[in-house]
């Protein structure tokens, strides 16, 4: 069983973010000729310095595509945001803050690329075709892995388990097979899009599942109030283990050539209120407090940019 600091991770991986951020942003580049999308330059292009022309609009295309990366990311940062805290998947935020670093250090060197020698003008073309990749193979991609990653399904205590007990009954182990089924409808979507895309990078078929169960209780118990909240965690820490019991033995029993690799994350957070729950609204014994919530993220494990 995985069980894992949320919390201290997210502050971590924001830290990181702040830290590795610099100044960078693009500059507006000074052309000598007049070249691309009202760039003014001292010199219309002429037969003389049309190839100086070609140069300096190659590197204001990879500017773009830069600038274009560094928002997109952005952009995603921002909705991971809008994911509570403990239902993140690390891999899916650890890939977002490695890609807008590699963003910020293309920025830098393209701020400091002259496009007026030979190597300059080489290092601006390689550079804006990493851009074209990371957009096409990673940035592009991984807006799905987040809109899964918001998909958070729910296991309802009252139905899936009886009163007090950790085991699944029949109506869980069905819930827990709709999971499974989500699974396979995903790999469908993965596999008409790496279809449609039909790049070298996506050879690779492994497939990675990332799933964060956490099992939530009620402040009903015996015992003072320390007793009954330990015994409550160590209940909802039991009921979320058994969701991924469950899980694992139907995953294992589909036949599939497909090669998967799982991991999962386990937490019990006892009487913590789950998100969506308003505090002032919530009973001590309400029934939507004794749930366990699942994000499934499935994908290519080449998506996770390395």
């Amino acid at each position: 069983m995985k069980v894992s600091n949320i919390s201290i991770l997210y502050f971590s991986i924001i830290f990181l973010i702040s830290s590795c951020a610099t100044n960078n942003s693009l500059r507006k580049p000074v052309f000598q000729t007049t070249t691309y999308k009202g760039q003014t330059g001292e010199k219309e292009v002429t037969n003389a310095n049309k190839n100086r022309a070609e140069r300096e609009k190659a590197l204001f295309l990879a500017m773009e595509k830069a600038d274009a990366a560094q928002r997109i990311v952005e952009q995603q940062k921002a909705e991971m945001a809008k994911i509570d805290t403990t239902e993140r998947v690390e891999d899916i935020e650890l890939a977002l803050v490695k890609i807008y670093e590699r963003t910020e250090a293309i920025i830098a060197e393209l701020n400091e690329t002259s496009p007026y020698s030979m190597n300059g003008h080489k290092r601006s073309l390689e550079l804006a075709e990493e851009l074209n990749n990371l957009l096409q193979n990673y940035i592009e991609p991984l807006k799905k892995m987040i809109e899964s990653n918001k998909e958070v399904r729910k296991i309802g205590g009252d139905i899936s388990f009886d009163a007090g007990s950790a085991d699944l009954n029949k109506s869980g182990r069905k819930e827990v097979s709709k999971l499974v089924t989500s699974m396979k409808e995903d790999k469908v979507m993965w596999d008409d899009y790496l279809l449609d895309h039909n790049a070298n990078i996506f050879n690779d078929s492994v497939y990675r599942l990332m799933i964060v169960i956490n099992g939530y209780a009620d402040e009903q118990g015996t015992g003072n109030e320390n007793e009954r909240k330990k015994k409550n965690k160590l209940l909802s820490e039991k009921r979320a283990q058994a969701v991924s019991d469950e899980l694992m033995k139907q995953f294992k029993a589909q036949k599939t050539n497909v090669e998967l690799i799982i991991d999962v994350e386990i937490n019990g957070r006892g009487e913590m209120l789950p998100p969506e729950i308003d505090a002032a609204q919530a009973k001590k014994n309400s029934p939507e407090r004794r749930i366990s919530r699942v994000s499934m993220v499935l994908g290519p494990k080449i998506l996770l940019y390395n």
